[in-house]
């Protein structure tokens, strides 16, 4: 079915939905001045949300000294009754799942080893949709509106197709569509590091202006660019697969097929690699190694192990070259380095900053401010999740058939 356009008066109260998601509770006058609305047309935009249960209210006031001082401030936030979404991560061989209410509260999660890969396209999408309907059921979810899942790879968020992924064993899998006949929801997909990234700069307004962009490192190399707090899109595919551009012809091999590539440097799966071909130990296959394998490889550089010094010394000179790439292609105006890879920082930190000062046009060095997040994969189903509820803000802010 074909959805109308919005019509003004819906256009205005989405605007301030989308206000009240992104920036939290608020009282009147402040939605006011964030959206340049006046006080009377706030007032009754707020009031019908009011009166249609979509928003509540909830008074503040300075409790520093134990009592309220002059009158309170109501804010406004959405009802945690208007159903919940589900939000979903496939990485390799596990599943995330994570489960919120309208207002956005975190009701339960859950991890799961399943394998994946060896999977055709059928049973993966029966056995997703599977795993959905278990935790909703034994979470108690209330009137699922949609999921949100990531994936990592060639993401085609408007079709809903995952063309390439390496966590996945087939190609161009109409994921959105056969989730949501299973379902009977609807379902968005993302690419996992623009989830990431739109999950990072819901958290932190200084991302939300100007031109950010976030690159993830760990299962694998990808970016998220946003503008204005709203993820950027290529001409087909949701998030660009950065970690394949190639710096070295002749570099290591990386899992999509080529050599060279930035992700065959940086990404667990080749440090790992790497860290095992050093210590005389038989190569592992480009499968993933797990949290625990990789913890130690970074405990033994600490503790002095000159080889696998050597070895984070690499990966930090191509992570500098990869952030000069960006500065100079781009001119963002925050980069922010995320994912489970931060772990190493510390060791990847000096030969980053050299390669980077040494490759970079000092004048656009200069613009570009660099930012580490130490993150976790919680927040690639926050991503998700928080596209998801703005589907249902987008619901919600039609005006129904009297």
């Amino acid at each position: 079915m074909t959805l109308l356009p919005l019509s003004p008066r819906e256009t205005a109260r989405r605007r301030l939905l989308d206000a009240l998601r992104r920036e939290g509770p608020m009282a009147r006058v402040e939605i006011g001045q964030h959206l340049g609305m006046s006080p009377a047309s706030v007032s009754e935009l707020t009031a019908s949300l009011l009166d249609e249960g979509i928003l509540v209210t909830e008074e503040t006031g300075d409790q520093s000294s134990g009592l309220i001082r002059g009158r309170p401030k109501v804010r406004l936030f959405f009802a945690d009754s208007l159903g919940s979404v589900i939000g979903v991560w496939t990485g390799f061989n596990r599943i995330e799942l994570r489960l919120v209410d309208s207002a956005g509260r975190n009701r339960a999660s859950r991890h799961i080893e399943r394998p994946l890969r060896s999977l055709g396209a059928e049973e993966l999408m029966d056995v997703l949709a599977e795993t959905i309907t278990t935790f909703a059921k034994d979470t108690g979810a209330a009137d699922v509106k949609a999921i949100g899942l990531a994936c990592q790879g060639y993401v085609d968020t408007r079709d809903g197709v995952v063309a390439w992924s390496p966590v996945l064993g087939t190609r161009d899998l109409p994921l959105a569509a056969g989730l949501s006949e299973r379902l009977g929801k609807p379902v968005l997909i993302e690419n996992d590091a623009s989830a990431m990234a739109f999950a990072i700069a819901q958290r932190s307004p200084d991302f939300r202006s100007g031109r950010t962009a976030c690159l993830m490192v760990g299962d694998g190399v990808g970016m998220g660019f946003l503008i204005q707090g709203e993820l950027y899109r290529g001409a087909r595919f949701g998030g660009s697969e950065f970690g394949h551009v190639r710096l070295r012809r002749s570099g290591p091999q990386c899992r999509c097929g080529g050599r060279g590539c930035i992700e065959a440097y940086l990404a667990d799966y080749a440090l790992h690699r790497d860290a095992q071909l050093i210590a005389h130990r038989p190569a592992p296959t480009l499968l993933l190694p797990g949290e625990e394998a990789m913890s130690g490889i970074v405990e033994q550089a600490r503790a002095g192990d000159p080889a696998l010094l050597n070895l984070f010394r690499e990966a930090g000179e191509v992570l500098g070259d990869a952030v000069s790439i960006l500065i100079q292609t781009l001119e963002p105006d925050h980069i922010v380095i995320c994912g489970p890879g931060t772990r190493a920082m510390d060791l990847l930190r000096p030969s980053f900053e050299a390669a980077l000062e040494s490759q970079t046009i000092p004048e656009l060095r200069a613009l570009a401010a660099i930012h580490v997040v130490e993150s976790s994969l919680d927040l690639l189903t926050e991503g998700v999740v928080m596209q998801a509820l703005r589907e249902l803000d987008l619901d919600l802010a039609r005006l129904k058939a009297a």
